[in-house]
């Protein structure tokens, strides 16, 4: 029997539909550049190049996708963060670590700083579903470790909110701010096969800057 002869070109809308994964990338990365209420879903589908239905199809609104891709997003940090952190290491190395994994996590993913840039800036229900499946949990795990290093006196008695800050504002600004940062340093700073030593240089000034 003769083959169908399949026709040259982009494939046609919907024969070849984006990945699940590249669809939450290209969606988070869209909802912290724009904000919420800056984001079409008919832009998203013509970025993508898929049918305008198919984002509806899979996801069924606008608020479904971004919680979609807030959940890839924070899952992959959350993951990479529990994947580091050896509790039976001494305090200070699992302080440590946790900096430095979540500097090279920003380096790689600066779209989430970016995000939470937009989000935390006003009290709101997305901003709430972030706080509590995510940012939350993840200061109580490692809150204990803050408060015994304080209690060894090996750390001084830093309040809570301002070692938080460092950590993720501090330690992710660079990448997240990249238009100014190559604006004034160049793009160099932004190099990929630099950011293992910014991940090192970031911890070590946090864990420096926190000693008695």
């Amino acid at each position: 029997m003769d083959q169908p002869v399949r026709r040259r070109g982009r494939p046609a809308k919907d024969t070849a539909p984006a990945p699940t994964e590249e669809v939450l990338q290209a969606a988070l990365r869209a909802f912290a550049t724009h904000g919420f209420n800056g984001v079409s879903l008919r832009n998203l589908t013509s970025e993508l190049g898929v049918s305008h239905n198919l984002l509806h199809q899979r996801f069924g609104s606008k608020r479904a996708l971004w919680q979609a891709a807030a959940d890839w997003g924070f899952g992959l940090l959350v993951a990479e963060l529990l994947a580091t952190d050896d509790e039976s290491a001494p305090p200070r190395a699992r302080l440590r670590t946790f900096v430095r994994t979540f500097a090279r996590f920003s380096a790689h993913h600066p779209e989430l700083l970016r995000l939470m840039n937009i989000e935390g800036a006003q009290p709101g229900e997305r901003l709430d579903y972030i706080t509590d499946t995510y940012t939350a949990p993840v200061i109580a795990r490692f809150l204990p470790v803050r408060d015994d290093l304080v209690h060894r006196g090996e750390i001084r008695p830093v309040p809570a909110e301002l070692i938080f800050y460092m950590i993720t504002s501090g330690g992710g600004a660079m990448y997240a701010s990249s238009a100014q940062t190559e604006r004034l340093f160049t793009l160099a700073p932004l190099a990929p096969e630099s950011i293992d030593a910014y991940a090192d240089t970031v911890a070590d000034f946090v864990m420096n800057a926190l000693r008695p």
